[in-house]
């Protein structure tokens, strides 16, 4: 562990080679075949598959030397002794090198033996025992952002942290036909779990606001999971680019940004958590009325808390109210973000929480796929170009748009 510290403040040094933008073009098809360190963790190693440019967690020397087995390519005899070894100064077949650059070849005419094909000087390296695996995968490794390697998708559809959160990508079946959502569950009863909603900056001033990637916000606050939140205008075009109206608690700062929308009963519904975690459901912000009210009434204190409009169910109802959508929202079939809740009849207050992004869909559509998948409450958030889901390191959809707003899950 002491080793992957060190190695890890070195190759700092190298992130420069890897912009830091969540949108950079192409980053995945650059590492292709490459191993990369996690730099700003704890050095976690990672092969990025050039067949499917996945990237496969390497682990401890077993476990690196296992992956690298699996994924390995057989060879025959003939072409394996054309490319050139490490350390050694022929330069051997480099078109056949180029074509194998970053795969694990195995001499099946021999016995099976590992190597790697590093796409940088295009020699092979011999893996050995898991020692040696281990060994080439620190000295070869290239260091990366969480930022970036959010990017790098890992293999699978589904996936979970322990019991209490996973990610899912399903077709949910409605009324209207079938639906393929991404889904992230999180169960309100782990005792670790801390909830926050996030905002760029307490004011919006100037020509601008403030916004910030899905990532940032995630992995400032070490983050397990986080979704992007309420409607906000990008442009210029609504007098102030990034400006967004609904009341959003940034837990960080203990203020509520745009308190003085609560009053309005055009502001849509709020839902909000305490620091135990129990989900609290207001349909009017009117209700809700402010935070000292909320902490007085409830005898809790807020830990945080995010509007944002239409309401989409109540209990178990679809309470969406067509004239409450433009004609965007109505007939426009795009990802659609919401975030809905299911009780606990043995614990109420401390069900389930869903973050759930569904493809090609309109708002009203939205609305029937949370009732079909038995939420209590749901309401909408932010879609389009600014949907973002992160699980487990990961971006799940997105990165998106830079969002002004969020809801993040840590422990």
């Amino acid at each position: 562990m002491k080793y992957w510290r060190f190695l890890s403040s070195i190759l700092l040094l190298t992130l420069c080679f890897w912009p830091e933008a969540g949108k950079t073009a192409g980053l995945v098809d650059k590492l292709s075949g490459r191993i990369v360190l996690s730099v700003e963790e704890n050095g976690e190693a990672w092969y990025i598959n050039p067949l499917d440019l996945r990237r496969y967690f390497l682990g401890r020397p077993a476990d690196a030397f296992k992956v690298m087995r699996e994924l390995g390519l057989g060879i025959n005899e003939i072409q394996f002794q054309e490319i050139a070894q490490v350390g050694m100064p022929v330069s051997g077949n480099t078109d056949l090198a180029k074509r194998l650059a970053g795969r694990i070849i195995l001499q099946v005419e021999k016995n099976g033996e590992a190597w790697y094909i590093n796409p940088l000087d295009l020699k092979k390296y011999y893996l050995g025992r898991p020692e040696d695996a281990f060994r080439v995968m620190r000295e070869l490794g290239l260091g990366i952002t969480q930022t970036n390697l959010a990017l790098i998708h890992k293999p699978g559809l589904n996936e979970s942290l322990n019991i209490y959160s996973s990610y899912d990508y399903k077709i949910i079946t409605t009324e209207r036909g079938n639906f393929k959502v991404d889904v992230v569950r999180i169960d309100l009863k782990n005792p670790n779990l801390e909830i926050l909603s996030l905002a760029a900056a307490d004011t919006c001033s100037g020509v601008s606001c403030a916004a910030d990637t899905l990532a940032s916000y995630v992995f400032k606050n070490n983050a397990f999971a986080g979704v992007n939140g309420s409607y906000f205008c990008a442009s210029a075009g609504c007098g102030k680019a990034n400006y967004y109206f609904f009341p959003v608690y940034d837990s960080l700062t203990g203020i509520m940004v745009n308190e003085d929308q609560l009053k309005y009963w055009t502001t849509g519904p709020i839902i909000a958590f305490d620091t135990n975690n129990k989900f609290y459901y207001f349909k009017d912000s009117r209700d809700f009325k402010s935070v000292v009210d909320f902490e007085q009434s409830q005898g809790v204190k807020l830990q945080a808390a995010l509007g944002n409009k239409p309401r989409l169910v109540e209990n178990k109802m679809n309470v969406l109210i067509d004239w409450d959508l433009d004609n965007g929202q109505k007939t426009g079939k795009y990802w659609r973000n919401a975030i809905g809740y299911k009780d606990d009849v043995t614990s109420p207050g401390h069900g389930e929480l869903y973050l759930v992004i569904a493809r090609q869909a309109t708002v009203d559509d939205l609305a029937v796929i949370m009732k079909a998948m038995g939420m209590d409450y749901a309401i909408n958030l932010d879609g389009g170009s600014s949907s973002a889901l992160i699980y487990n390191g990961e971006y799940m959809v997105g990165p998106g748009r830079n969002i002004p707003n969020a809801i993040v899950f840590r422990q």
